[in-house]
């Protein structure tokens, strides 16, 4: 699993996305949309960093459970 960061013009997304190979070729799947940082930092203590921890753990427990 792979923590995606993604900035637009407008906006931070957050994703996490899976990589894996389909017909001898490597590819990738967004697996989950956390959100945009916008809606996440009143979340987290207006922090990015603790964001990208909580991002992190995120991604952690769901690679353990597949």
């Amino acid at each position: 699993m792979n923590l995606i960061i993604s900035e637009s013009k407008n906006s931070i997304s957050l994703y996490i996305q899976k990589s894996f190979r389909k017909n001898g070729k490597s590819t990738s799947k967004v697996v989950k949309k956390l959100g945009t940082m916008e809606e996440l930092l009143p979340q987290h203590n207006n922090s990015e960093e603790e964001v990208i921890a909580w991002e992190k753990k995120i991604a952690k427990k769901m690679m353990e459970e597949e």
